[in-house]
């Protein structure tokens, strides 16, 4: 796997294990869950789930689509966007209870970041799957293992 599926792929893993810690933490002491539940699902959706589409995506559609990303560096700046639009609106939760000021502007950053990395990752898969694969031996045949 790449670097850049790599990053992403781990980065999902610690939002899925920060997640799954602090749902442990809200069988404990439910207060803690009422306060908290906005950064559990940030870290689940926006962490672990988005952020493993976006790894998985960037290994799996350039193999079915027959070439390489377009946009390798686009594809690198996505990946920090969306990781930190995750980390920022994190923080940004968890200062909802601790600085409740400073909490809007870190989860309108974090939001803000996250939708330039979304925005960003349509445009670099999207054009993979309006080309057209390279017929050049490399290319995997549609499903039903027939080439056209």
């Amino acid at each position: 796997m790449s670097r850049l599926t790599l990053r992403l792929v781990r980065a999902a893993f610690v939002c899925l294990a920060a997640g799954i810690a602090l749902g442990a933490a809200f069988a404990i002491d439910r207060r803690l869950g009422g306060a908290l539940r906005p950064l559990h699902a940030e870290l689940n959706l926006w962490g672990w789930v988005t952020l493993l589409i976006y790894g998985m995506a960037y290994h799996i559609v350039p193999r079915f689509a027959g070439q390489p990303l377009r946009r390798p560096r686009l594809a690198e700046v996505q990946s920090y966007l969306a990781i930190a639009g995750v980390a920022l609106a994190a923080l940004g939760w968890l200062a909802s209870v601790w600085s409740p000021a400073l909490a809007p502007a870190l989860r309108a950053g974090g939001a803000s970041l996250q939708l330039a990395a979304a925005l960003a990752f349509a445009l670099i898969i999207g054009e993979l799957l309006r080309s057209r694969p390279a017929r050049a031996g490399g290319a995997i045949p549609p499903a039903g293992g027939q080439r056209p």
